[in-house]
């Protein structure tokens, strides 16, 4: 079994919830989830350790939903940081 990955995201609004990321092989996050992360599980232990991951999550800065901007990519969404302060919402 293989567990995703989690961050905690503030959004434009100023709401705080935990993503679903992605990385790729040189540890730099790909994608994020665009609606917060439920915790579903097929076991009580699987529901466990997810909602383990999701509280561990919590102990690395959160993301900025505006330092982010939307690409195309190959069927899924993947977003990349914004460099330029003046795009930036915040």
């Amino acid at each position: 079994m293989m567990l995703p990955s989690y961050r905690g995201m503030v959004d434009r609004d100023g709401i705080y919830s935990i993503r679903e990321v992605s990385y790729d092989s040189e540890e730099t996050m790909t994608s994020f989830s665009i609606d917060p992360a439920m915790a579903e599980a097929n076991s009580e232990a699987e529901l466990i350790s997810i909602l383990a991951l999701m509280i561990e999550s919590l102990q690395q800065p959160f993301l900025i939903e505006g330092d982010f901007i939307p690409e195309k990519g190959n069927g899924e969404l993947e977003f990349s940081f914004i460099r330029d302060e003046k795009s930036k919402y915040h």
